[in-house]
């Protein structure tokens, strides 16, 4: 299988595992790029009583000692997010972590927050230097690693976001 086949079936074990979890928790659930190929803002909403959801999906590969990286590709503006809005309380990412094919962690936050988190940690990047003492080349890629490391702002974010960890109640809060 190739490479953008792979990341295309992990994406789509994403948003259909979000949306069996959340219709299992009795949300009604739509998807966006059913009706448009590849939406570019939101992946799905989600209604429940009264409480609408804008729902992001980001799917990412789970290694050994689940090990794993979130990235995304900043727009030349270098929002990573369209149509970010801060004062939107009902747009959130879903990430989701997968291994062999089914998702076994999620992430669920306020798109805000995952937002100030990506550009806080390029930039916290851009100010060292590779080990040569030259500058680190500035372009679109945005990551977090979910793996500890002592050294780097940029990593540990499944302990940073624990409080994020499977908490699908913040959904209705």
């Amino acid at each position: 299988m190739t490479q953008g086949k792979n990341a295309q079936s992990v994406g789509r074990i994403g948003e259909l595992s979000v949306e069996l979890e959340l219709t299992g928790r009795n949300w009604l659930v739509g998807n966006f790029n059913s009706n448009i190929q590849n939406a570019a803002v939101y992946d799905l909403f989600a209604v429940k009583k009264n409480t609408k959801r804008l729902l992001r999906v980001k799917s990412y590969s789970l290694w050994n000692n689940d090990f794993g990286t979130i990235q995304y590709t900043a727009k030349k503006n270098g929002e990573i997010f369209l149509d970010l809005d801060e004062k939107n309380k009902d747009d959130f990412v879903i990430l989701c972590g997968v291994r062999e094919g089914k998702v076994h962690e999620y992430f669920v936050i306020p798109t805000q927050i995952v937002s100030n988190e990506l550009k806080q940690s390029n930039k916290v990047y851009h100010q060292g230097k590779k080990r040569d003492g030259s500058l680190r080349k500035v372009t679109s890629h945005r990551a977090l690693f979910l793996q500890e490391s002592k050294e780097h702002y940029w990593c540990g974010w499944r302990r940073k976001w624990n409080k994020y960890h499977n908490n699908w109640k913040l959904l209705e809060s």
